[in-house]
């Protein structure tokens, strides 16, 4: 029995409803023996590893994926009930949040199949240190039978700990030996991005829509995958390029001659490192925007998160650095105090911002835009698109 409310964004009058929904999930699932469920956890890189895996497997399973911008609470009961008798395949991501979270997800479906992209601090105000991240995260690991797969990553230190924790048969991805795939040839572009995988002498080329070298993890995941389901190196290919890309997760938009990196979906330390590293490689030769929200629910890691992201940020080569949000002004700080030699601007509201950045004049600029999701930063890229700033609620899909 899990220890924490999995409604707890929801109204109370709405919770009866979202339990019977999860309850009668439970009870369907029994009734899809030979639907096979592909769980995800970690991190970073949850949702793209999820569409990799979801593309890999349909190029010979009939295959079934929840709404990415869903919370897994809402999320996991929606795609069971949406699957049919003759699905094969069924991909659920397991993204916790509080302690307990986990336990309510097994509680519903358990995997044939559990992946862990990685551990890293993320949500520590509630797990409390990345210790708490990984009990909670490795409870997906735990609860494998024998016949089951992990699949893990081979350059993650609680990921190798995991792999002393199962019964299931072990499959590793990543760049160390252990990785029986190997990916080489990356090159990136602001219209993409292509490389090479190898396995056991054979090889296949991949062009896909997503930029990041880090966003490899996902590919590799997915190559993993699609080999312990018994496909060939070609056909795992031909999935990884028809990958979507995640809404609002590293996404290149194009408005006139400025290039947006939409990056808007979430935040967290190892996440926002990594997407200025792509910012850098991308806008090489342009004049290079940053824009930095709050990163949510770190607890007393958060100074130092923020402390750190600016320090990352003064030595690089970015131009400008926009911050909006009061744990943001954290990074503006750091970065003027390790000596950044851009222009630093603290915004008070997303209008304000969008009518600065326009007045910028340049030829060309590449601007990464990122925060956790409750800054609401996809506002900025509707407005610099001139859409309307309506969004979503992340939890329960409503328009505001």
């Amino acid at each position: 029995m899990w220890n924490s409310d999995p409604y707890r964004e929801i109204k109370l009058w709405k919770k009866p409803f979202h339990a019977s929904k999860a309850l009668l999930a439970k009870n369907y699932l029994k009734l899809l023996p030979n639907v096979e469920v592909v769980g995800i956890t970690g991190s970073v890189g949850k949702t793209l590893t999820q569409n990799a895996i979801y593309a890999v497997l349909l190029q010979e399973y009939k295959t079934v994926v929840g709404d990415e911008n869903l919370d897994p609470t809402f999320r996991i009961p929606q795609t069971i009930l949406k699957t049919k008798p003759w699905d094969q395949k069924m991909i659920l991501e397991y993204g916790v949040e509080h302690p307990g979270d986990m336990d309510y997800y097994l509680s519903i479906a358990k995997p044939k199949i559990a992946v862990v992209t990685n551990i890293t601090p993320t949500h520590t105000k509630y797990f409390t240190n990345i210790e708490g991240v990984y009990r909670e995260k490795s409870k997906l690991i735990k609860n494998l039978r024998e016949e089951d797969y992990a699949v893990l990553n081979s350059d993650d230190p609680y990921c190798q700990k995991m792999a002393r924790q199962t019964k299931a048969q072990i499959r590793w991805f990543g760049k160390s030996a252990k990785s029986p795939v190997k990916i080489s040839a990356f090159e990136q572009s602001l219209d993409g991005s292509r490389f090479r995988l190898s396995l056991s002498g054979q090889k296949a080329s991949v062009s896909w829509k997503i930029v990041g070298e880090h966003q490899l993890l996902s590919a590799n995941v997915a190559s993993t995958v699609g080999i312990i389901e018994g496909m060939t190196l070609s056909h795992i290919a031909k999935g990884l390029s028809k990958t979507q890309v995640p809404l609002h997760r590293l996404n290149v938009i194009s408005v006139g001659k400025l290039s947006i990196l939409d990056d808007t979906y979430n935040s967290s330390p190892a996440a926002a490192k990594e997407a200025v590293n792509t910012l850098i490689v991308l806008g090489r030769d342009k004049v290079k925007i940053a824009v930095f929200g709050d990163m949510k629910d770190l607890g007393r890691f958060s100074k130092e998160a923020h402390q750190n992201l600016g320090k990352t940020i003064a030595a690089s080569n970015i131009n400008v650095l926009f911050t909006i949000g009061k744990e943001a002004k954290i990074i503006a700080k750091s970065a003027k105090n390790f000596s950044f030699k851009g222009k630093i601007i603290i915004a008070k509201g997303i209008r304000e911002m969008a009518d600065s950045i326009r007045k910028l004049k340049t030829e060309t600029s590449v601007i990464l835009i990122k925060g956790s999701r409750h800054a609401h930063l996809e506002r900025l890229v509707f407005a610099l698109q001139g859409k309307s700033t309506s969004i979503r609620c992340y939890h329960c899909g409503v328009l505001a």
